[in-house]
């Protein structure tokens, strides 16, 4: 178990260094001041983390070329301005099936968690692929409408991969999120353009509250040495 859990982290960093800087997704969650942790519990990993519950979520979307003809998720930056297009945004939050709690956004409380296909709010067509974001694939669900983002201007920042990069054509809406009564909360967004298209933002640029704090990649190895003495001490005599 140890040795599959060690080859996973070790894949899931080399991946994290291959992707192209030039690959931005169209659309970003972003925790401010949290860490990007590689790996967390069950299927979450790479992803900005958060054990306050008070914090302040940026949904992002980042445009940097014209807007794609097939719906993909991904653009590449380019010097030129890209064509005017919007996302109309919803955030996506997921939480524990068998726990009962709210989620504030900006002070308005959303108590109301369903199954995935009972959320989905109308018109719009999220990737299944949200469905394996976040710790638990048996999560509930709730929908938020967070209004509009255009790219008619250079005010979206790249998160990703626990680094912040340079800005480029579209926006970001901030806002403040309060969690209370579950031990951890997922957050996705999604948007759809001027053309229709369904933007999903894609596993590795989402964001996760946690109550309790994730071990370290260091911890762990402590207490692996750890449990390693008591066997070298022996080996000594």
């Amino acid at each position: 178990m140890k040795k599959s859990i060690f080859i996973s982290l070790t894949v899931l960093t080399v991946l994290a260094l291959s992707v192209p800087a030039a690959a931005v997704p169209r659309l970003q969650t972003y925790i401010v001041d949290s860490q990007y942790s590689v790996y967390h519990s069950g299927i979450d990993y790479m992803t900005w983390v958060s054990n306050s519950n008070n914090f302040d979520l940026k949904v992002v979307g980042y445009w940097g070329a014209e807007a794609s003809t097939n719906g993909s998720s991904y653009s590449r930056p380019t010097c030129t301005t890209p064509a005017y297009d919007y996302m109309d945004c919803y955030l996506a939050m997921s939480v524990p099936r068998d726990q009962m709690g709210s989620v504030y956004i900006n002070g308005v409380e959303i108590s109301a968690f369903e199954r995935w296909m009972n959320s989905i709010p109308t018109g719009t067509n999220p990737s299944p692929a949200l469905l394996f974001n976040g710790p638990d694939i048996t999560k509930r669900y709730s929908f938020l409408n967070i209004g509009r983002i255009d790219n008619d201007q250079v005010g979206a920042m790249r998160y990703g991969f626990g680094h912040i990069g340079t800005p480029g054509w579209g926006d970001e809406l901030t806002m403040n999120v309060v969690v209370r009564g579950f031990d951890w909360a997922h957050f996705d967004a999604i948007g759809i353009d001027a053309q229709g298209n369904t933007f999903t933002n894609s596993q590795f640029h989402d964001s996760s509250y946690y109550a309790t704090p994730e071990p370290s990649t260091l911890s762990l190895l402590g207490l692996g040495l750890l449990g390693i003495a008591p066997l070298l001490r022996r080996k000594k005599r």
